[in-house]
């Protein structure tokens, strides 16, 4: 809270070093700081450790995690401020190659209208979960062979990095929401939408076959032509491999498409 006197500014309830230290980052406009730049500020470890730890009971810092602060605005009324929840995402994981998918970017390319509980963040190094500011944050490893599709967005004056709409379907299909019905529906009403040979290309980058089979199953349904799909089936493998359409469904039962090797088990 903040108020005017004698026109200079002064921070009720704050000690001077506390003000000096958020005027200080606000003066380089940073929105995000860490324990070794509160050291050089005041070249004292255990000083720099009590006043972020007096800042982040009084609201001032968010903490992402041990030695990683969101400064909250002077001018958020009662400190009621919380970061976007991708740049936060972005700070969150660090220096490492990532994007920001799964559930979260099925609700951002309108694939579902469901609101997600969770923000993932797909990375090649790290498996965790953190709740900063009530939100939770999952973040999933993969392969660096999964790694592929990003897309860069501009939110808060941060490059953040996402699923693009293309790789999203992909991994749409390699973990759905709701029934398995569902995928067949989201393929249908985004298809038209999307670069197609682009979808092909990371289909068959995907190193997961079975993701393939059921794309390859779905789009022959939908009724896309024979050389599109060829492009496709050159890359399901082995010949009498069956997957199932539905992994949600423990079931093996079903009609067999020996051209996909899918079993349609409902």
């Amino acid at each position: 809270m903040i108020y005017k006197k004698n026109d200079k500014v002064k921070y009720r309830g704050l000690s001077r070093d506390e003000i000096y230290l958020i005027s200080r980052a606000e003066f380089e406009k940073r929105k995000f700081i860490t324990t070794d730049f509160v050291r050089t500020v005041f070249n004292d470890s255990r000083k720099s450790a009590n006043i972020l730890d007096r800042l982040t009971r009084k609201g001032r810092f968010i903490q992402i995690e041990k030695g990683k602060y969101f400064i909250v605005p002077i001018k958020a009324p009662n400190q009621l401020w919380m970061p976007n929840e991708f740049v936060a995402a972005k700070f969150w994981i660090g220096e490492v190659p990532y994007y920001i998918g799964y559930f979260t970017m099925y609700n951002y390319w309108g694939f579902t209208s469901q609101v997600p509980q969770i923000v993932f963040v797909l990375n090649t190094k790290k498996s965790r979960v953190k709740i900063i500011g009530g939100i939770k944050y999952k973040a999933v490893k993969i392969k660096e062979d999964k790694y592929y599709g990003v897309k860069k967005i501009t939110i808060d004056g941060e490059n953040i990095n996402i699923s693009d709409k293309e790789r999203t379907l992909v991994d749409f299909i390699f973990y759905p929401i709701g029934s398995f019905e569902n995928v067949g529906e989201v393929i249908k009403n985004n298809i038209k939408e999307i670069d197609l040979d682009k979808f092909i290309k990371y289909l068959n980058r995907f190193p997961v076959n079975a993701v393939r089979k059921r794309a390859g199953y779905i789009l022959e349904e939908l009724g896309y032509p024979k050389k599109l799909l060829e492009k496709i089936k050159r890359n399901i493998g082995k010949r009498g491999s069956y997957v199932v359409l539905n992994p949600g469904n423990p079931s093996r039962k079903g009609k067999v498409d020996k051209e996909w090797g899918v079993i349609i088990n409902g």
